[in-house]
């Protein structure tokens, strides 16, 4: 069986542009403006994205951003030390569900 996620298909990420090509230049549009430098740079921009692809489990983005982190000077260092804080946030969100439960459990031993 085939992977699931195949390393080559990351190329052809521009392809889905001809299901909906009107939405893709929108797409493309949106994205690149959201990554040009502003209050923050790019390569500050490029970290977030790099830590909301971990957070988000996306093998394409973690692979993209990882390459695109890299050449804006970032090391895999940076990479870790953005990786642990996405991580604990993450870890942290799910605990904060847990308040879910809690609730329910104070409503219903009530």
């Amino acid at each position: 069986m085939a992977a699931y996620f195949d390393d080559a298909d990351l190329a052809h990420f521009g392809d889905l542009k001809q299901h909906a090509p009107e939405l893709w230049n929108a797409f493309e549009r949106y994205y690149a403006a959201a990554f040009e430098p502003g209050l923050l740079s790019k390569r500050e921009k490029v970290l977030v994205g790099f830590a909301v692809a971990q957070v988000s489990q996306c093998p394409y983005c973690i692979d993209s951003y990882t390459q695109t982190a890299l050449e804006q000077g970032l090391t895999i260092k940076h990479l870790a030390e953005a990786m642990h804080a996405a991580a604990s946030l993450r870890a942290g969100i799910a605990l904060a569900h847990g308040l879910v439960a809690h609730n329910a459990d104070k409503k219903i031993s009530m």
